[in-house]
Order: structure tokens, then sequence, then C-alpha cells
């Protein structure tokens, strides 16, 4: 039988869809499917990947928080240490007489007494020197710790209450005639407390103890049944 030209235009057309149609089913629809899979996934990825950036967000901002608070911890234990650290409160002491320009002749500590969860260790400090340089030398140690214009503290050391300051005039030193003058030498005996927190965070109330001997230097007699007293006798200071 032969085809007519009809036939053939019409058997053209159906292998041109037949053609058209498998290359959709078997191309176009699954690489649709994959497509929509894929764009899925992709929005899914976006989507965690928004809260890993959110959470890294929060970490970072809670590692800086945490840093800067541990920052503070450890510039505010320069002023109110853990532990009475004797040995630390006369480094200190000897380093200010220098700055001062005054000599430490003695510390004497007997005792503490706790304030809360806050331990006040009391000390005889003796210092020489002229007047306006003993004067400096009280400065020094009342600014150890201190606040600024904003009541953040200022932190340059131990913090130091003063809670007695008795002067006498160096005869040693005293002009030939008998008056005083500029270049006189006092005598100060100045009661200090040195604060630090109560070791444990635990405080037995208003207390006195005796310091341990191998905290100073020099250890003095005491009758028997009283607190053993220590004394320290430092190098003489400087000039700053």
């Amino acid at each position: 039988m032969k085809m007519t030209k009809r036939d053939m235009i019409l058997l053209a057309v159906i292998g041109a869809i037949a053609v058209i149609g498998g290359f959709w089913w078997f191309v176009v629809k699954p690489t649709k499917a994959d497509l929509s899979a894929q764009r899925d996934q992709l929005a899914q990825i976006e989507t965690e990947s928004g809260g890993l950036r959110d959470s890294l967000s929060r970490m970072s901002v809670s590692t800086k928080g945490e840093a800067k608070r541990t920052a503070e911890r450890l510039r505010l234990s320069k002023a109110l240490p853990e532990g009475t650290e004797v040995p630390g409160v006369v480094v200190q002491l000897q380093r200010l007489t220098d700055r001062a320009n005054v000599e430490l002749t003695s510390i004497k500590t007997n005792s503490f007494s706790d304030y809360g969860s806050i331990r006040g260790t009391e000390f005889e400090v003796r210092v020489t020197g002229r007047f306006f340089d003993v004067d400096d030398f009280l400065y020094r140690l009342h600014r150890q710790v201190a606040v600024d214009e904003k009541d953040r503290p200022i932190v340059g050391g131990r913090l130091f209450a003063t809670t007695a300051v008795d002067l006498t005039l160096d005869q040693e030193t005293t002009g030939s005639d008998g008056s005083p003058s500029a270049d006189d030498f006092v005598v100060g005996t100045i009661k200090v407390v040195a604060f630090s927190s109560v070791p444990g965070g635990a405080a037995s109330g208003a207390s006195v103890a005796p310091i341990p001997a191998t905290a100073v230097a020099a250890p003095a007699t005491t009758p028997a049944g009283t607190p053993a007293q220590t004394t320290a006798t430092p190098s003489s200071g400087g000039t700053q």
C-alpha cells in the first residue's frame, strides 16, 4: 500500500510529537523535579546557615562579655585578692615608700577582722622622711584604689584604709638650735588596714588571729597567751 503525502505528513507530525513528549517525559520532567529538590535543599541550607550565623553571633557576644568580665575580675583581684598575702602587702608598701622618697623602717601586724565576706588585716607601718614626702606617701597609699568621674574603679594596687596617723619630729635631724626646719625628718606611725576576700567566701565575724611567722621577715617574741606579733624590716626607700 502506497502512503500518500498526507499520510506521510501526519506520520511525521506524530513522530515529532512522540519525540517531544519523550524528551519532556524522560529529560525535562526529571530535571525539573531535581531542580525543585535542589531548591528545597538550598532553602534548608540557607535556613540552617542563618541559624548558625545567629548562634555564632550570640557566642561571639557571650565570649566577649565573658572575657571582659574575666579581665574585670582579674583587675579587681589586685585590689581585693583572696587571702591576706602579707608578702604582697610588704612589697607594695615598699614600692610606695620608694616612690615617695621616704624610708620604710618597720611593719607590724598581729590581727585581722572579718566584715562579712571581706577581711581587713591590720598593719602598723613606720616611715621616716621629710614631712611633705610622708604626706606624699599617705596620698599614694590612699590612691591605690580610686574611682573616676563615672564611678568606675581605678585599680593601681591593693585596697588600703588608713585608720590612724601619728607624726613626730625626728630629733636626730633637728637643727642645732633646736628649731624645726623644712629639711627636718619626721617619723610617721601609720595604722593601715589591707583588705582581701575571705578564703572560701565564709567569714567568721570579727576576730583576732596571729599572722603566720613565715609571712614576714622577723617574728617578735611576745608573752605566752597573746597573739604572736610579727615585724618586717624592708630596705631603705629611694628617690622616685
